[in-house]
């Protein structure tokens, strides 16, 4: 096979045996790779009634066909799993050099399951594959297990760098927005999935591949990669503002149009955010940018703050945690970069960590949440509490065992589930949907919870890529949502491309690479349909696992409350605007209007019956 590697690692961790399986390519065909083919063997072979943290739940690590050929932003790499944050089936997305390693050595997908008698983690170097103890790595940092880790391989295996995965004491806790964590400072983050891995007392995986991925039309390829590269050189968010700043470089330009939530939502258009932007980080803090693996655009990059309180290393902040420490309404740069490194060396997801105290502080701010309860007295604007919080989390101490469980079950002991800002017990991510409503449409419909990866409404609404479309009115945006969710599960997250290549790349551009990297014969409608295939298996799993229809809603805040300042203040998402946008999402999706379930007429179309 070209683009794929063609195999397949099967690791059960119960019995300690590992075991080689080919990749069928009428399969790979049909699913891709990535959130594609992992969901397909999530729903064949997992219950999606298991409890997330058993035995049963499998864990499953899969690359896209691009992964790791050279394709521009080829570097990612997709984990599944049935979420222990929301009952329903979990994936997140990673980058760096794990994903690409993970294919020269020969496989696409890592499939985990049951659970080890005590903490191990898996050492892949090319053919040989076995399970190694994690005694001594149990309860270290993400740093510190990835360093003892290269200390214990060296003399063993010395040609070139090993990539490394692990989670830390968050996963190891089973807190419920734990991350896995890869390179140190790539986190896929979202869903809980760092504590499934924790559940299987898996510590670790480390990879060295010496092979490479060969492609099907070499010269159409490199063409192909040509084309891509000069499409994301041409557009100066991909080529300029990503580079020097980072995403968080857009934090100045979304907080000016009302888009930048502020204090759990309560607030938009804040002075204050042009302290956290993505400039002012660079400026002050940042050593040299860096990128993943066949990235042109490197947002990424060390930083270190040598003022105390809040001295320390840290990788950039991506732009959802320049929003979590916004809705935290703290606005000391410094504060960002620590409370970035903290998550990322604990194995922690910034979102739904910071989100979760955000939440904690209104309810504190109002009464209702005791500083008894706390430890100390919080409130919005706290920028040690916020970190202090997210560290207790990671261990379950104080109130950090509460938040542990996920903003849900914290606002509801606290009696009021309605300050939790949440879609499927997810926290939503950084764009106030008052003023953005194709978003509100596609953090409802998202099969994973709040998301925005799957379906980046503000490329079009905001930025104005690839063409401009009014953010406050909902004309157009069923198509859109459906259009954009159907892309990025088919030509980005399947086939191992990063989101952030459509800030420059177009589709047409990454399904060349795509088609020629894979030779199969593709056409772009074919994988589009792939796309499509993939979010209903996708949505029949959730269906399975006992969510339903009323699930695909927004919270009270934005239908309720008012925006509060900027160009659009005093503007609500109206109910019945979200119902009519929802009603046109299901009619283009082929969804039963009642149930929220596909058609029967769907599923055949779909080869999904």
């Amino acid at each position: 096979m070209d683009g794929w590697a063609g195999k397949i690692l099967r690791v059960d961790l119960t019995s300690g045996s590992c075991r080689v399986e080919a990749l069928n390519p009428d399969f790979a065909r049909k699913y891709i790779g990535g959130q594609g083919t992992a969901s397909k063997i999530l729903m064949d072979e997992v219950d999606p009634l298991v409890d997330p943290l058993s035995p049963a739940n499998k864990l499953i690590f899969s690359t896209g066909p691009c992964t790791g050929t050279g394709t521009v932003c080829g570097s990612r790499g997709v984990w599944a799993a049935k979420s222990p944050l929301t009952g329903g089936i979990g994936f997140a997305n990673t980058g760096g050099y794990f994903p690409a390693e993970l294919k020269f050595a020969g496989y696409d997908m890592i499939v985990l399951e049951g659970k080890a008698a005590k903490p191990v983690y898996l050492w892949i170097a090319d053919d040989v594959v076995e399970l190694r103890s994690a005694l001594n790595l149990w309860g270290k940092t993400v740093p510190e297990t990835e360093d003892l880790i290269r200390e214990e391989i060296a003399d063993k295996w010395v040609a070139g760098e090993t990539c490394i995965t692990c989670i830390g004491p968050a996963g190891e806790n089973l807190v419920k927005m734990a991350a896995i964590m890869n390179d140190k400072h790539r986190a896929a983050g979202r869903g809980g999935l760092g504590a499934v891995m924790g559940s299987k007392n898996l510590k670790a995986i480390a990879v060295r591949g010496t092979g490479s991925i060969t492609v099907a039309k070499p010269e159409e390829f490199k063409n192909a990669v040509a084309a891509g590269l000069a499409e994301v050189k041409a557009n100066p968010l991909a080529s300029e503002s990503f580079p020097r700043y980072g995403s968080g470089g857009s934090v100045n330009f979304l907080n000016s149009v009302g888009v930048l939530p502020h204090k759990n939502f309560q607030e938009m258009c804040v002075e204050g955010a042009a302290q956290i932007s993505g400039e002012v980080v660079a400026e002050k803090f940042l050593i040299r940018n860096r990128g993943c693996y066949a990235c042109p655009i490197a947002c990424g990059g060390p930083s270190q703050v040598t003022q105390p309180p809040f001295q320390g290393k840290s990788e950039r902040p991506e732009y959802e945690t320049h929003f979590i420490v916004a809705s935290c309404a703290v606005y000391d740069p410094a504060a960002l970069v620590k409370f970035n490194g903290v998550c990322n060396d604990l194995g922690i997801d910034t979102i739904d960590a910071g989100a979760t105290v955000a939440c904690a502080m209104e309810l504190s701010e109002k009464g209702y949440l005791p500083e008894k309860d706390v430890g100390f007295k919080l409130s919005f604007g706290d920028g040690e509490a916020m970190i202090k919080l997210a560290e207790q989390t990671a261990y379950r101490q104080g109130l950090g065992a509460v938040i542990a469980e996920g903003g849900c079950a914290l606002a509801e002991k606290y009696g009021h589930p309605e300050l939790f800002i949440h879609i499927k017990k997810m926290a939503c991510t950084g764009y106030d949907v008052r003023n953005v409503k194709g978003m509100a449409l596609n953090w409802a419909t998202s099969v994973r919870g709040a998301c925005h990866n799957r379906g980046y409404t503000t490329a079009a609404e905001i930025f104005g890529h690839p063409q401009k479309l009014d953010p406050l009115t909902i004309e157009g945006k069923a198509p859109l949502v459906k259009a954009m969710q159907d892309l990025t599960a088919g030509i980005m997250d399947a086939a191992g491309i990063c989101l952030f290549s459509v800030l420059g790349q177009s589709p047409p551009a990454m399904f060349a690479q795509l088609e020629a990297a894979t030779g199969v014969g593709y056409a772009f409608e074919e994988v589009m349909q792939a796309g499509e295939r993939i979010w209903n298996l996708q949505r029949l799993f959730n269906l399975q696992a006992g969510l339903t229809k009323d699930d695909d809603n927004i919270p009270k805040r934005f239908l309720e409350e008012p925006a509060t300042g900027g160009p659009n203040k005093g503007n609500v998402l109206e109910r019945q605007e979200f119902e009519a946008m929802l009603k046109g999402y299901y009619e283009m999706r082929g969804w039963n209007l009642e149930t929220g379930y596909p058609t029967k007429e769907k599923l055949v179309e779909l080869a999904l019956a």
